[in-house]
């Protein structure tokens, strides 16, 4: 009896530990299940890195205003705008990144229902399928989107300066009409008015403007000499003297002309190929004339280039994870990625306009943890592991 008692507690231990015991996690590249059939589970993906180079261009206009040429005759101004043009100045830009999910880097987690119904797996994705976390808790990070964005404002001088003027653009004309009228042999004079409305010419209108202009600056002199009646306060007179200052200003423009500064925004990406040997790329031409142009103007301004520049730091570690890969093994566990860091510069005519580091999770290496259970914590921008702990029996 005693052997047979052994024999049944043995027996009884092993199927306790095996109920108890966490199962392996298997998991596999998409590529390798084409093979495969009605297997269940889930999948998910490591991310790849775009660059976003973001551009800020400060277009500037210049319109003439309609005195400019009556500006030295009336008010001695000289500096005024004489004809019109249009200027860009390459003013920023900013290097920035995102991930997206790369095409090449699906995997497929194997799960039984039956096998991990004691075991289940808790598994955490972003929007994008990209993988962040593994048996952890589950939070509300949210991972950054890329946004289209391109956008033009700025200022164009008074809203109505060259529509707005002090008196209507018509005036009135009266003439006299002499007429000789014959009564009983007697010549008399009749004198008749006759009024009618003509438009101003330029030249009037331009004076009115410059008298209106030479009114306002006297009304300042007043204020500022305190040729007022009512003791205002401090705060009243400077109020009063700037509101017609801006009054002043605004006529002005109808002599001196206008300048329109306004900010346009591109946004170009980049995708960097870890094995692309070409580490310059054109990604638009700039002309100080026309602004941003594609970069297949070549007749027009100057390239701006992106520059890449790896550091490959991941070497090493790349060579010796390929060294030690078992080719009998058919069981991984979670894969996930070492990035490295890049040098990402922006020239034009051999000018750094910008420059940064940046990880690049493409530029580093694959590999996988054992097929075991853990808690894993990953970084869903790079798809490198932030924490990994193992799940105790």
């Amino acid at each position: 009896m005693r052997p047979v008692l052994f024999s049944l507690s043995f027996l009884l231990a092993a199927l306790t530990m095996s109920c108890s015991s966490p199962r392996p996690i298997q998991v596999m590249h998409v590529r390798e299940m084409e093979a495969g059939a009605g297997q269940t589970g889930f999948y998910y993906a490591l991310p790849r890195t775009i660059l976003s180079i973001d551009v800020t261009v400060t277009k500037k206009k210049e319109i003439p205003g309609p005195f400019a040429d009556y500006s030295e005759s009336l008010l001695g101004l000289t500096d005024i705008i004489k004809k019109q043009s249009v200027s860009y100045e390459l003013t920023d830009i900013k290097i920035r990144s995102y991930a997206e999910p790369d095409p090449t880097q699906f995997y497929f987690v194997k799960y039984d229902p039956q096998v991990h119904k004691n075991n289940p797996i808790y598994i955490t994705l972003n929007e994008s399928g990209l993988i962040k976390s593994v048996n952890m808790p589950l939070d509300s990070e949210r991972f950054l989107s890329v946004r289209e964005e391109k956008d033009e404002y700025g200022y164009f001088g008074s809203e109505t300066t060259f529509n707005h003027f002090i008196d209507p653009n018509l005036e009135e004309k009266i003439d006299t009409i002499l007429q000789m009228v014959v009564k009983d042999t007697i010549i008399v004079e009749r004198q008749i008015l006759e009024r009618s409305w003509v438009k101003k010419g330029t030249e009037t209108r331009a004076q009115e403007v410059a008298d209106f202009i030479l009114k306002l600056r006297n009304q300042k002199m007043d204020l500022i000499s305190g040729f007022q009646e009512i003791p205002y306060s401090k705060e009243t007179i400077e109020y009063m003297y700037e509101e017609i200052k801006r009054i002043e200003n605004n006529y002005l423009e109808l002599f001196t002309g206008i300048t329109s500064v306004s900010r346009i925004k591109y946004r170009f990406t980049y995708l960097p190929d870890k094995l692309s040997v070409v580490r310059k790329r054109k990604i638009f031409r700039f002309c100080h004339n026309e602004g941003v142009l594609p970069v297949s103007n070549e007749d027009k301004g100057s390239a701006v280039f992106l520059e890449l520049q790896r550091h490959e730091t991941t070497r090493q570690p790349e060579v010796f994870i390929r060294r030690n890969i078992d080719p009998q093994e058919t069981k991984y566990g979670f894969y996930y990625r070492i990035p490295e860091h890049a040098n990402v510069t922006i020239k034009k005519n051999d000018m750094i306009k910008a420059d940064a580091r940046i990880l690049i999770s493409q530029f580093g290496t694959i590999t996988s943890l054992p097929p075991d259970n853990f808690q894993i914590e990953f970084y869903p921008n790079t798809g490198f592991i932030r924490s990994v702990k193992k799940i105790e029996e």
